[in-house]
């Protein structure tokens, strides 16, 4: 699966699960339910809470049964959503560094949409294993936009690229979500001696922006290494000088000022992005087609913390190129 993109339509938030009644037309659906912090609805079409509840219970019991919503008629949809928060990064505490488990991910973290900030006093979080699961009940045939933010005490706040939400389940979203102890001592004061040391003797952190440049099948949920396609080049629209970028990482993931073009690994990273403005990503490759990754970077963002803009395969920048690993 790829990023999917689309245009987040008009649509008035009927959020709260105590404004979803029990009460059809008939008003004889029985007494109110309150629905499950995870299950988001997102139409203004009166639903009973008890079905949608109902349908919600029945797949969990029976996850391989896809969600029964045709019951809710032609005009809505019912979709689940579900995705890995992946502990990333360098283990610098042991001596020598290591690279931490790719499998390993990150559990109790929040995880919200910052186009709808309310849902972050859902708390929903990632379970033991690191994953995390939403429903949202939605107009059929309305897409909307979501990006996620994740926020764990101590850790780097992060936010997601934009991802088209449509009337199709979609349980691959993923996030690197960086080691804070590697981040605070490893990486941010590398990028800063970095930035300082090559034409920029006054440059201080203040947030960064991330793809991959991948392989068709290259996902945090494939253990297929390394899964980047090497040289490929990116392209940011809108072009802003005031950003530093881009900024190819190496073979060994590490942001390099020699690196010509996008390596092995398939990171790519522009630092310090103007606020309150929206950029679009893809690169560009003889034979190769690959989609566009948008993102939004907002003073919200910033008032929540955010420092890390990270588009995550399987929703980067996954071309058409099915070749093996490590080859062009």
């Amino acid at each position: 699966m790829t990023a999917r993109q689309g245009f987040l339509p008009s649509l008035v938030l009927a959020f709260f699960s105590t404004l979803l009644t029990a009460c059809s037309d008939s008003g004889n659906d029985g007494p109110e339910v309150e629905l499950q912090n995870n299950i988001l609805v997102l139409t203004q079409a009166r639903v009973p809470s008890r079905l949608v509840q109902d349908i919600v219970d029945e797949h969990e019991a029976a996850p391989d049964v896809p969600l029964q919503d045709d019951i809710l008629g032609p005009s809505l949809s019912l979709v689940k959503l579900m995705g890995k928060t992946n502990h990333f990064g360098i283990d610098i505490q042991v001596d020598p560094p290591e690279y931490i488990d790719y499998h390993a991910t990150v559990p109790e973290t929040l995880v919200w949409i910052a186009e709808y900030p309310e849902t972050r006093e859902r708390n929903l979080q990632t379970d033991a294993s690191g994953w995390w699961t939403m429903y949202v009940l939605k107009d059929r045939g309305a897409d909307l936009e979501f990006s996620f933010i994740y926020e764990k005490e101590d850790w780097i706040t992060t936010k997601t690229n934009v991802n088209t939400i449509n009337d199709e389940d979609n349980t691959d979203f993923a996030i690197q979500f960086i080691d804070p102890y590697y981040y605070q001592y490893g990486m941010l004061p590398f990028v800063e001696n970095l930035m300082r040391s090559n034409g920029h003797p006054n440059f201080f952190f203040s947030n960064a922006m991330v793809v991959t440049v991948g392989k068709s099948w290259g996902s945090m949920h494939d253990d297929r290494l390394p899964h980047g396609d090497p040289g490929a080049l990116v392209s940011l629209s809108p072009d802003t000088p005031d950003a530093i970028g881009p900024i190819y990482f190496n073979k060994a993931v590490i942001p390099d000022l020699n690196q010509e073009s996008v390596s092995v690994d398939g990171g790519v990273t522009w630092l310090n992005m103007p606020v309150n403005a929206t950029y679009n990503v893809t690169a560009h490759k003889e034979g190769v087609t690959y989609p566009t990754a948008t993102f939004r970077i907002t003073d919200a963002d910033i008032e929540a913390g955010v420092e890390l803009f990270i588009a995550s395969p399987p929703d980067s920048l996954e071309g058409d190129n099915d070749s093996p690993p490590g080859e062009d």
